[in-house]
């Protein structure tokens, strides 16, 4: 079964123009997520693997008087405030 004639006469056109718009922004679109995706990522893992050496850190010194120091902007800035508590009372503990 196919198009009658007289709707394909019509319709090419238009199918037409729906493949070139897509054909010219879909590659800027792709371009646009893939940057977002590295920032959104290097965002979440820097501050993680900051807070995985600090704490590293800490463990292998022993030295509880070491607080976690991240970025003002920084996500996961509130992980990181409980952890320098705990390390509070951990000093505390050892005095």
């Amino acid at each position: 079964m196919g198009i009658p004639e007289y709707i394909a006469y019509n319709l090419m056109p238009v199918l037409e123009k729906i493949n070139l718009m897509l054909l010219v922004s879909v590659p800027p679109i792709f371009l646009i997520l893939i940057i977002w995706g590295v920032v959104l990522s290097h965002r979440f893992a820097g501050p993680l693997e900051r807070l995985e050496a600090e704490l590293k850190s800490v463990y292998h010194s022993g030295d509880y008087s070491k607080r976690i120091r991240l970025r003002k902007g920084d996500d996961i800035r509130p992980i990181a405030d409980v952890v320098n508590k705990l390390l509070d009372k951990l000093e505390g503990h050892n005095k």
